[in-house]
Order: structure tokens, then sequence, then C-alpha cells
């Protein structure tokens, strides 16, 4: 969130009570749209060789009968495969470190929040630096990115809902280089113990295996353990187990994820079981959602009521993500040998249906693949197939012949695109002119049918599919993607203006 506000040059203050970076592993999925996200903020490219991108996750039960898979790697919707392995340590690093090449950000380390109040116009809190010096900080907004123990979260008498998953989960990390390549994403539907395990770059893997009944946490702790639940599948002599931990997951949504000008995010505001790999995906799908808000807020002129729209879009789909992920745990963790004979009787049948087992598999995939919001900042949602999606992002022609991806030509904020019609020739030089002192990029695609020399070309016809209309289109993109509105030529004017109405309140 820190890279997101500071490329747009707003002042933010990152307070950490840690002396650095986590060093344990936590997460290790990181999906296409988050990808896209890194991409937006410049960080991608230089941490592109931490990735194993492109992985199919695999469900086999105890026969080693495949019952279903996830993922496609040559599925690339917004840019980038959907399943894809990292090492957040890593990450979290290289975003620290490349946090001195933005000027208006100041990350303090070994700095504890101890209290807040707000009144209508700021936010005061109070923190303890590493040598017990008490600082008071005044901020406009306050963003509480503090994990699924927030301080800030209590601090705002909030409450989480839900349930825990009564089965803890042993997790392990490992350096296992003889393994690369012969074995990748694998869940075991297996009732005599259900596992997983998961490829990292340079040899890295995770192996997470349920707690059986009966079975404490000290028991699977014990190296010897950990060696007899890996040993049937690789050579625990060439094995490096460097991080061991139970873990209980957690299906839990904040009751409130916004008091006056504080708001959660991640792990504060909602926690979801690893089965889908969604738990760092969406709390990054949260602040591309929330940092382009208080952007356009602080540093634009935009009303403050649109920051209301932030947990408007976004809880119900960490609410759906959730769901998903409970739903493959359902398929996952059946410890009862007839339930478990059940779900692959279901599968045994469903795979001798290409088209309803693609349809189950599409579904699986849903929440993370067609990505919408619904009642936010929308003009015309109910009559434009694109308002309110989340724009694919195919690779296009430049003017110049380059294929680029495309947000590598709408750039970082607003875009407006006259897809087979040009912005400048339907809507006067005023009604443009707001947006683009507000740094919106104005681009015209031609489509796949309807190439034109000098303009952008959508080759594939992937924008086009994903615009579900025919004809041409004036489309406004939120920074985060998402279509603002889509209209035809002679509408766009008027269009254009509600949206502005809609933001900026003129």
């Amino acid at each position: 969130m820190a890279h997101l506000l500071g490329q747009q040059d707003v002042d933010v203050i990152v307070i950490e009570k840690l002396p650095e970076t986590v060093a344990e592993p936590r997460a290790i999925a990181i999906d296409g749209e988050s990808l896209r996200t890194l991409q937006q903020i410049g960080m991608l490219e230089g941490f592109e060789d931490e990735l194993l991108q492109g992985q199919v996750a695999k469900y086999w039960n105890a026969e080693g009968i495949q019952l279903f898979q996830a993922g496609s790697p040559e599925k690339k919707p917004y840019g980038y495969s959907t399943i894809n392995s990292f090492d957040q340590p890593a990450l979290d690093r290289y975003l620290a470190s490349n946090l001195r090449h933005r000027p208006s950000v100041s990350l303090r380390f070994n700095t504890t929040l101890t209290s807040l109040e707000q009144d209508e116009d700021q936010v005061r809190v109070c923190c303890t630096d590493a040598d017990g010096r008490q600082r008071e900080i005044v901020a406009d907004y306050l963003v509480g990115a503090d994990g699924g123990r927030s301080t800030i979260r209590s601090l705002l008498q909030i409450e989480m809902r839900g349930e825990s998953n009564p089965q803890p989960w042993l997790v392990i990390d490992t350096i296992d280089p003889h393994l690369a390549g012969q074995m990748g994403c694998h869940f075991y539907c297996d009732p005599a113990r259900p596992g997983l395990t998961v490829p990292k770059r340079h040899g890295g893997r995770r192996w997470e295996w349920m707690l059986m009944p009966g079975e404490s946490r000290d028991d699977l702790l014990q190296d010897e353990k950990i060696r007899s639940l890996i040993a049937p599948y690789t050579d625990v002599d060439k094995v490096d187990i460097y991080r061991k931990r139970v873990y209980d997951f957690h299906a839990i949504l904040a009751d409130r994820w916004q008091v006056g000008r504080a708001f959660l995010v991640g792990d504060a505001a909602h926690m979801t079981p690893p089965f889908a790999g969604q738990g760092l995906n969406s709390g990054l799908r949260d602040v591309a959602n929330l940092s382009w808000k208080l952007k356009a807020v602080i540093r634009d002129g935009a009303l403050p009521s649109i920051l209301d729209s932030y947990e408007t879009e976004r809880r119900d789909h960490a609410a759906e993500l959730i769901e998903t992920a409970l739903n493959l745990g359902r398929q996952i963790q059946p410890i009862d040998v007839e339930e478990a004979r059940q779900r692959d009787a279901f599968f045994a049948a469903i795979n001798k249906d290409p088209a309803g087992m693609q349809a189950l598999e599409d579904e699986l995939s849903k929440a993370i693949l067609q990505r919408s919001v619904a009642g936010g900042l929308l003009v015309n949602g109910s009559e434009e197939g694109a308002v309110g999606r989340l724009m694919v992002q195919p690779r296009v022609q430049a003017p110049s012949g380059e294929e680029l991806l495309l947000d590598e030509i709408l750039g970082k904020g607003f875009a407006i695109i006259g897809y087979d019609c040009d912005p400048s020739e339907v809507v006067d030089e005023q009604a443009l002119s707001h947006w683009k002192a507000r740094g919106a990029s104005v681009v015209t695609i031609a489509s796949a049918a309807r190439p034109v020399a000098g303009r952008v070309h959508d080759g594939s016809g992937d924008l086009g599919d994903w615009m579900q209309v025919s004809g041409p289109r004036l489309l406004l993109l939120r920074p985060d993607r998402f279509c603002l509105l889509a209209a035809a030529p002679q509408d766009a004017r008027k269009a254009l203006g509600e949206a502005r109405a809609l933001l900026f309140g003129n």
C-alpha cells in the first residue's frame, strides 16, 4: 500500500513494531491479479526470478487417482498465470528496501502503536520507538494492515466473526533441490492424513499435513515424525527442514472495515483457510481498491464519501473467497473413509464428462478469475457488460509494433479508452481535461477486425471479447483497473459527466 500511494506522491508513514521484515515463511501463493498489482507499482520485473509461475494444483485420492485440478498456465486473463508460488520474506524484503525510492514514504521499524484517536478532520496515533521515546503522528487517514491480531482493530473495538478450523495443520518449509521439476503442486485427499505440497524457486518447498484425532501439536513437530511424513515423496537425507509450525486456520470477517478515518485491510479485516491460496491475495486486492480512493481524496479533491465504497466493494468478495477455500477444504479434509469414498465416486463419475468437469473446475476458480464489484463507484452498471468488471490484460500491439501488456500502455492512474473510436473526437477537450488533470491517460485501441495505423491494436480480440458488446465504446478505467463506465460514443460525454459527479461532486 505504501508503494501504491507513494508512486502517486502521497505522504505516507509506515510503522512496524519489528526491527525488520519477518523472516519466517508465511504466504506461498500469489495469483495473476496480485502480480498485476506488483506490475503496477514497478516491483514485478525485479522479483520475477523469485517466482515459480504457471503451476497446476492437482488433487489426488488415497489410491493416487486424480480427482480434479485447478489452474492453467495457458490462461492469463490478467497478464499472468493464476497459480504461482513465491517466498513471502523475500518479497517483503524487496518491497521494504525499494521504499527508499519513494520520496514521500517513511518506513519506521522498531515502532509500536500504543493508542489512537480521531475526529472529523484527522487521526492521531501515539507510538513508542526502540529507545522508548513517545511519538505522536497526525494524519488524514489511518490504515490497519497489522494482521490477524490487529492492534488497530482492537483499538477500534471491532469484533471478528466466523469459525475456526477444528483440525490444526502442520506447516513445514524445506530446501529440497533434487525434487525441483519432479513434483508439482499436489493435494493429497487421503483420509489417512490429508496433506499438500507446493514447490518454490531455488529448491524450496512447502509441505502441510493435517493433525489427526488424538495427535498433539508436539507430536508432529518432532523431526523424526516430520521425516516420516515426507519420506514417501523425497529422500529425507537430502532435505533441509528450516521451519516447522502448527497452524489453526480461520474463516472470519471483521464486523466493520472502517471507523471514521481508520480502515482495516488484509488479515486485520478477514482471514481465510489456505486451501485456495488466497489469504495474501485478498489483502492485496484490499489495498489496490482503497489506495486509489485515498489518493483521489487527498490529492485530487474527490469526495471523502467515496471511501465508504471500500468495504462495499471488497467485503462480499472476501467472503466469497473464504467460501471457496472452505469448499476446497471439504474435498481435501474428509477423514471418514465412507465420506471419502463417496467423494471419490462423485469425481469418478464427473471425470467421464469432460464438459462437466471443466464446468466444475471453472466454478471452483470463478471467484478468482471472474472479478467484479457491485454497488460501488460505477456508472451504468446495468446497461454495459464491462462496467464493474476487472479489465483483462492481454498483450496488445503498440503503434511502434512492439507487443506489450495492456497496463504498460494505460499507465498507473485513470485511463480513458476509446475502443474503435478516438476519445478526442467523441468527447470535447473540456470533458477530457478534468481527468487529464488528475493523471488520466487517453488511449485509442483498434479492435482485432479494424486495425488502424498509429493506434494500439487488440490483435488477439481478447479485449473486445471481454467487453461483451459490439461496436465502438468509450471506457473509463479506475486506477485498480475496474471499469467505471462504458458508453457508446454518442453517450460518452454524458457518462463522463456522471462519473465526475460521482467521484468529485461537480
